[in-house]
């Protein structure tokens, strides 16, 4: 299940990630991601030194200096776990937040039904593509100048 999630993560932050507009959301769900990928390697690396440590003391359970480095280590592991989840929490926060900001814009998109509008003109000729286009319900007859 770690694992899973470790994947799920950078798969879901690389779809996201596809959009042209990189908001303030997603800049921070990436910063906190690099941020627990950093705590979770550093976690990595010292229960793996810890790990090698108790296997130093099962070979020489005499030396006190090895006891005094398990008790260290063993702290500097709590302390990298708490630093971990509460990484882990805020990366969790941020990707809600870019969620809720994903969420506002496809909202905002959807309630937009905007014709693109033509910047030159003004008013009803605004919806005009181009001068002599014909808008609905205008007449397509050209005036008789016969009397």
């Amino acid at each position: 299940m770690r694992i899973s999630l470790f994947l799920l993560i950078p798969v879901a932050c690389n779809f996201i990630g596809c959009a042209t507009h990189v908001s303030s959301q997603q800049t921070m769900a990436d910063d906190r991601n690099l941020v627990y990928e950093d705590t979770y390697k550093a976690y990595r690396e010292a229960e793996k030194n810890y790990m090698n440590l108790l296997f130093n003391i099962e070979r020489m359970p005499e030396e006190e200096e090895l006891w005094v480095m398990k008790r260290e280590r063993m702290l500097e592991l709590m302390q990298l776990k708490e630093l971990m989840l509460n990484a882990r929490l805020e990366l969790d926060g941020a990707l809600q937040e870019w969620e809720k900001h994903l969420l506002d814009v496809q909202a905002d998109v959807k309630s937009r039904d905007l014709k693109k509008l033509n910047p030159n003109f003004k008013g009803r000729d605004a919806q005009r593509t181009s001068p002599g286009q014909l808008l609905p319900g205008e007449n397509n007859k050209t005036p008789s100048y016969n009397y």
